[in-house]
């Protein structure tokens, strides 16, 4: 089954509220097991880039998690936007500036971020290689980069899986799910979108049958690895749930 491709920009006040409705979903899960990963790519401070930030959840969490860091989020969507600024206002977080801008295009010079990261993003792009090049030209040379995305999985799978994954999904954010997982790349092609756009000491992850990530860890001299925090506000069941989804 091939790529069935989804509009490239989500706009419209109720197209951001349904996607903004997964944080408190999987926001524990997914957003968080991906900023935990982030956090352990040896970037100690310093400039993040958050490349197409959507509603801005993965970017407030790891301004959360280390507020020596300094977080710009973009994207393309001035509904997302003007949702992330709420985001962060309601959270009282500072650390973090959201501003509209093209992923295929970052309005940034080369190696201009400690980190770069992009979760859950690079489907919407028709080619998505573009959009990774500009990921890895405004990375510093020792910086680190993180993305994952969904996977495109065999018809017959997805026909079976996307029911229970959306199950407690609203109308408007099912319909978004769907299209994105068939607008996602399969592993293989995954991993030629990277091969493709050059990415040096790449190394690969799976988690379960639903995402899949590249990462680059930093290479500047070594620091104390900062551990993943213990999340006591959240249950057992949702810790054991995380762990699939947060690199080591």
């Amino acid at each position: 089954m091939s790529r069935e491709l989804e509009p490239e920009v989500m706009e419209g006040d109720i197209e951001a509220s349904a996607y903004d409705e997964l944080d408190r979903l999987w926001g524990d899960v997914l957003f968080q097991g991906f900023a935990e990963s982030a956090l352990g790519l040896g970037v100690e401070e310093g400039r993040v880039l958050d490349v197409g930030t959507g509603s801005g959840r993965v970017a407030l969490r790891l301004a959360r998690l280390n507020p020596a860091f300094s977080i710009e989020g973009i994207d393309l969507s001035h509904a997302m936007l003007n949702l992330a600024r709420k985001n962060a206002a309601s959270e009282g977080v500072s650390n973090v500036h959201f501003t509209f801008g093209d992923a295929k295009h970052l309005p940034y010079q080369s190696g201009a971020f400690d980190l770069v990261i992009c979760h859950q993003f690079l489907h919407q792009l028709a080619d998505p290689v573009v959009a990774l090049r500009e990921i890895m030209r405004v990375a510093k040379a020792d910086g680190a980069i993180l993305v994952r995305d969904i996977r495109r999985l065999p018809k017959p799978f997805m026909t079976l899986a996307l029911p229970l994954w959306c199950l407690r999904y609203s109308p408007k954010l099912r319909e978004q799910t769907y299209a994105s997982f068939h607008a996602a790349l399969t592993r293989r092609e995954f991993h030629q979108l990277v091969a493709k756009a050059g990415l040096e000491r790449a190394t690969f992850r799976t988690h379960l049958l639903t995402h899949q990530t590249v990462e680059r860890r930093a290479t500047r001299a070594p620091v104390t690895r900062r551990a993943p925090p213990s999340s006591p506000h959240l249950s057992w069941i949702v810790r054991v749930m995380k762990r699939p989804y947060v690199t080591r």
